[in-house]
């Protein structure tokens, strides 16, 4: 019993965290330029696919193989979608830091 509460417990400790990040994360978009733009989309984006796969994970329905396919190709999304956020912004400081000469991109 203890063991399912604290599943329980810890699921929506994850999904409310991944919420006060897309709150954040459309705060920092509100507020940025061009490239940072596009790399805090990109992360934003891949956290309301994680947020929507760990929603879907709750839904423990039964026969419902589509609903598991859903949340596991959600998760996909999110990993894909924040590793392009994450090399954007490292082109970004790659770029301010002077190691890329600017070419216009």
């Amino acid at each position: 019993m203890k063991t399912g509460i604290l599943n329980i417990s810890l699921e929506l400790i994850i999904i409310f965290t991944a919420l006060f990040s897309i709150i954040y994360t459309f705060g920092v978009i509100w507020r940025v330029e061009k490239k940072l733009d596009t790399s805090y989309k990109l992360i934003l984006a891949a956290i309301i696919a994680f947020t929507l796969s760990e929603i879907l994970s709750l839904l423990r329905v039964k026969n419902a193989e589509w609903l598991i396919f859903l949340a596991l190709a959600l998760k996909t999304i999110f990993i894909i979608l924040f590793f392009l956020g994450i090399l954007e912004m490292r082109y970004l400081i790659r770029k301010l830091d002077g190691e890329i000469k600017n070419t216009g991109k």
